[in-house]
């Protein structure tokens, strides 16, 4: 699972596609679930009333307008790598600096956003095992913007080599063992910006890999075990009218990174990223997502720190990693509405490809995906979702089901 606002709290090491299977979450389950509020009693409002207070400052709201939501998502599915797999996330959203009584509520103030922590724990037959707790914090009447988490897996996942044309015929299987966290903190230094360190550490070893694969020739750069620590610096431009489910502003972030046996890491590599998000209103309730990522590396990363594309974040209907290189450039766009009561459908397209250096980037070696979802709203006041998609990659020929909380960015 990830946090609503698709940020990329959760450490690269722990964003296997395990969603990427046969049999998933009981979805009638989940929809038919109510979230705990304390709120209790008080009419929950459609997407339209819970996103019309688009006018900075020009309403006003008292404390009990503000609590707390529980959203409990049970996860049963299936693979014959896996066998079956069960378990559950419980994500927890919450205010800590609700308004006071008759304060303004601008739709860019920080305070007035729900903070957000999660926790997920999935076990399978075969004994293999994922948990990770995180969220997204705002303290400090939203001066403050923290977003990280701690997380265990030991999941089993395919690997293609590296490059942007690795062959179906060379997938193979391998299971890492691994342990680590990460922490971005950011200050608001001006309005709408914000500067802040990240720390990313952890240590992951390879339990299990093909015989005569590419990890066990040892040739694939990271096969060997050993820890990763990081140290960054961040960059935020931050105008949405919402974390959750924004209609308008702009999401964009800079970040650069030093891996370094200076900081006790045993593989030494700079990474860097520009994230650029914009967000159009449509209509009275409709909504245009756009997305842009570049992810570049001085250095050599590991295998599973390279830059990656697909996954239920950046390109939907590619398998999570089966096109990874040094380089990266990304496109996603997507279109939301709300359909009836609780219901909303998007449909999306994406493009993307990556490279041993930008030199190798070219208009004709995009992959290419298309795909359509429903939404179903738990938080109705937040603009909170359950999603459901399912996408088609015509690289692969082949299509993926998604099932998740929050949207994808």
């Amino acid at each position: 699972m990830k946090h609503p606002t698709g940020h990329g709290a959760r450490s690269d090491w722990f964003r296997s596609e395990w969603f990427r299977v046969v049999v998933t979450v009981a979805l009638t389950i989940a929809l038919c679930s109510t979230p705990s509020t304390a709120q209790e009693g008080e009419q929950a409002s459609e997407r339209e009333g819970a996103q019309e207070g688009e006018q900075a400052g020009a309403d006003t709201a008292s404390v009990q307008d503000y609590g707390s939501s529980l959203i409990p998502l049970p996860v049963i599915f299936y693979q014959p790598e896996t066998g079956t797999g069960f378990g559950a996330t419980v994500n927890y959203l919450f205010y800590i600096s609700p308004p006071r009584e008759g304060e303004p509520t601008p739709a860019s103030n920080k305070a007035l956003r729900p903070s957000f922590l999660s926790a997920t724990g999935i076990y399978t037959t075969k004994k293999q095992v994922v948990t990770w707790l995180g969220g997204e914090v705002y303290p400090a009447a939203g001066r403050y913007w923290l977003t990280g988490g701690l997380g265990y897996s030991k999941f089993v996942t395919k690997y293609w080599g590296v490059g942007n044309d690795t062959p179906a015929a060379a997938e193979e299987d391998y299971t890492p063992d691994l342990v680590g966290g990460t922490m971005d903190i950011l200050r608001e230094v001006a309005s709408h910006l914000y500067a802040g360190v990240s720390v990313d550490a952890g240590y992951r070893r390879l339990l299990e890999v093909a015989e005569d694969g590419l990890l066990a020739s040892g040739m694939q750069p990271g096969a060997a075990n050993g820890s990763l620590i990081g140290l960054g610096l961040l960059l935020t431009w931050d105008s949405r009218d919402s974390n959750t489910w924004p209609r308008r502003g702009s999401l964009h972030q800079g970040r650069a990174k030093l891996n370094s046996g200076f900081f006790g890491s045993d593989y030494d590599y700079a990474s860097f990223s520009i994230d650029v998000r914009k967000y159009v209103p449509v209509f009275a309730s409709h909504a245009l997502a756009l997305r842009a990522l570049g992810q570049a590396s001085a250095g050599t990363p590991p295998f599973d720190r390279m830059p990656q594309l697909g996954g239920e974040m950046l390109q939907r209907g590619y398998f999570q990693g089966r096109y990874r290189d040094r380089q990266l450039l990304a496109f996603q766009a997507e279109y939301r509405l709300p359909v009836v009561w609780r219901i909303g459908a998007v449909a999306f397209a994406s493009a993307g490809q990556v490279g041993d250096v930008w030199g190798n980037i070219g208009m004709d070696r995009f992959h290419t995906a298309l795909g359509g979802g429903i939404r179903f709203l738990v938080v109705p006041d937040e603009g909170v979702n359950i999603r459901a998609d399912f996408a088609y990659g015509f690289s692969v020929e082949s299509g993926s089901f998604y099932l998740s909380f929050g949207e994808a960015f």
